[in-house]
């Protein structure tokens, strides 16, 4: 059987026959319609390495639900292939796939190809300036965890935990975990010897009085010491001069102006506007919502 690639993939015909494993898994969910299961989503790496954003609409998702496993590798048959469009990707890619109700799965014992677990397109410097406050592409970040916040209501319906990292390029950043990926994250999971080399996927990037921030999405996923080549680098980077990890302030989120929270949260105007929900806004981030 012929397999292609996934860089060999474009949009003229959609009888493509892949191989690839599952390295992200998740749902997005429509807000505006009392959390409505909008479609599930997955980033699908090759042999290669290469990563691409594959979705399966609503009306098919029971049909896959069980015949698709986060790490998994599979023969994937018959799909289509557009253009990848609009915001909030969680990878940087030309294409993206979409499953049919004919497209055909069969699951792959691990060995019969070399496929990595993981898969990432970590954020760069040079890249901050164009992503700031622009949700066309979600961002990867990793840096060794400097200190953890408590867990902080955010006007009437949210919650979320600031963690701070010391990049990969030098840099402390914090990033906002809001809801259970801020629960979850648990300070007395990090009170041992460390250090602690964090990765956050999908994130989006924002600028609040001039720090550049980042905060998870519904895309997101969390790694602590994951076992890969360049973690394993990391680590031993930061080992020499890791302190422990520190306790952030609160940042009296409920005690800042009205128009200040409105930035930290939001989606702005003409979005809430113009958008129409639909499955190809496949990620809604908590960070971008308005509170009532």
């Amino acid at each position: 059987m012929a397999y292609s690639l996934l860089t060999e993939l474009n949009s003229t015909r959609d009888d493509w026959t892949v191989r690839v494993r599952v390295c992200r898994k998740w749902n997005s969910i429509n807000f505006k319609r009392n959390r409505e299961l909008m479609s599930t989503d997955m980033i699908l790496i090759d042999e290669e390495e290469t990563l691409i954003h594959a979705t399966i609409n609503k009306n098919l998702v029971n049909k896959y639900k069980n015949l698709l496993s986060e790490g998994s590798v599979y023969v994937i048959k018959n799909f289509k292939v557009s253009e990848a469009s609009g915001v909030y990707r969680p990878v940087t890619s030309t294409f993206k796939i979409s499953f049919f109700l004919t497209t055909a799965l069969q699951e792959l014992r691990e060995g019969i190809v070399s496929i990595p677990i993981n898969g990432f397109q970590f954020i760069k410097p040079d890249m901050i300036d164009s992503r700031l406050n622009n949700n066309t592409v979600l961002s990867d970040v990793v840096g060794c965890l400097a200190a953890i916040g408590d867990m902080e209501s955010v006007g009437s319906k949210w919650k979320k935990r600031d963690i701070q990292v010391i990049t990969d390029y030098s840099a402390k950043s914090k990033i906002t975990l809001w809801e259970e990926f801020g629960e979850k994250f648990e300070p007395f999971l990090y009170n041992d010897s460390g250090p602690y080399v964090v990765i956050v996927t999908s994130t989006a990037v924002k600028q609040f009085r001039g720090e550049v921030t980042f905060a998870t999405t519904y895309a997101s996923k969390i790694y602590v010491n994951l076992e890969i080549d360049y973690i394993t680098t990391l680590i031993q980077k930061f080992g020499a001069t890791f302190l422990g990890v520190q306790t952030i302030g609160s940042s009296n989120v409920n005690n800042i102006p009205i128009e200040e929270e409105m930035f930290m949260n939001r989606m702005n105007i003409t979005e809430l506007l113009e958008s129409d929900w639909s499955a190809d806004i496949h990620v809604i981030s908590l960070f971008l919502l308005l509170c009532n």
